[in-house]
């Protein structure tokens, strides 16, 4: 009999339409997944999602925008089920798309999926930190030896593997186009560092995994032969509230790049695993509104085959440790 495995990617999630409660609903997860690890009263929760749900409603409707995270998401939980049915005839893989501030969430998808011989949890960004990866952690915990199956097991620790660093640099250089006076941005989600009180944050962040992949993305960018570019940089796509965060900024990166006559610049978005909002529409704006001449955006790994079979021959390490990673 096959042994049967459920494969969750699990997504931030983003509202995929531009109406109000789809956003509000958005914004009120997130903020309740936010309020897990932060001082935020539930007051200020529902004020801010209202608040949120009604200014995205009028930006993505004023510019035509729609988040395609939620898409990409799936795109890629049905690419890597044709990565894994080539994989063992003795193993039956299911992937799941879900998400933990949109619909199917996350829980509920690891609920609906005890029956399996094994679940997988996979936090689709590469940095591990208490609302991504810790989060899974703390729900296979939950469902510890429950239902009388094998507990979820979470696959994580990205943002330190050296075959996921050559998958980057391959997509990177396939889609860099650098001029002669081109700055490289490696765009990274920043975190907080410090509260509003000047203290550090009480809760595993991921500072310190992401300033380690931002260095060693950087270093091989800056020694790959197929590198053109006048700078690589690295810099953060922070939000405006809590306290300090990860520095420098993208907006303070794109002042500096100016003031050292860079004018032509491509941003990669390296610490997402899938284009959204902020890739999309934040940092493209940003960006048009820096005294950067010319610019252009290099994707996430999104949909990729390359990422996909990453993916899968990761999978097969973790359920046998022995297995090589060739797919």
């Amino acid at each position: 009999m096959k042994q049967r495995i459920a494969v969750i990617l699990a997504a931030h999630g983003e509202a995929e339409t531009a109406g109000f409660f789809d956003n509000f609903s958005m914004n009120r997860h997130t903020l309740a997944h936010a309020g897990e690890v932060m001082n935020l009263p539930v007051a200020l929760q529902l004020m801010i999602a209202v608040a949120g749900g009604a200014k995205n409603m009028v930006q993505f409707r004023k510019k035509n925008f729609r988040s395609p995270q939620n898409e990409i998401t799936r795109k890629q939980a049905g690419l890597l089920a044709e990565k894994l049915a080539r994989q063992a005839e003795e193993i039956q893989y299911e992937v799941y798309a879900s998400f933990f501030v949109t619909p199917p969430f996350v829980g509920k998808v690891v609920e609906q999926t005890h029956q399996y011989d094994l679940q997988l949890l996979i936090p689709m960004a590469p940095i591990d930190n208490r609302l991504m990866s810790g989060s899974l952690d703390i729900l296979a915990q939950r469902h510890q030896s429950s239902h009388g199956r094998t507990s979820p097991k979470v696959i994580s620790g990205f943002w330190n593997d050296p075959d996921l660093l050559d998958i980057y640099l391959d997509h990177l250089f396939m889609h860099a186009t650098p001029s002669d006076n081109t700055a490289l941005v490696l765009a990274f989600h920043g975190t907080l560092e410090k509260n509003q009180k000047g203290e550090e944050p009480g809760f595993h962040t991921g500072s310190k995994e992401m300033g380690s992949m931002a260095s060693a993305l950087q270093k091989a960018v800056r020694d790959d032969p197929r590198n053109g570019y006048k700078r690589v940089e690295v810099a953060y796509l922070n939000h405006d509230v809590g306290g300090t965060w990860s520095s420098p900024s993208l907006q303070e990166m794109l002042k500096s790049l100016h003031k050292k006559s860079v004018d032509a610049l491509e941003l990669f978005c390296c610490g997402y695993f899938s284009d959204g909002t902020e890739t999309m529409l934040h940092a493209r704006e940003h960006v048009a509104e820096s005294s950067i001449k010319k610019s252009d955006f290099i994707p996430c790994l999104n949909e990729s085959e390359a990422f996909a079979e990453y993916l899968a021959a990761k999978i097969r390490k973790a359920i046998d440790p022995t297995a090589s990673h060739a797919v």
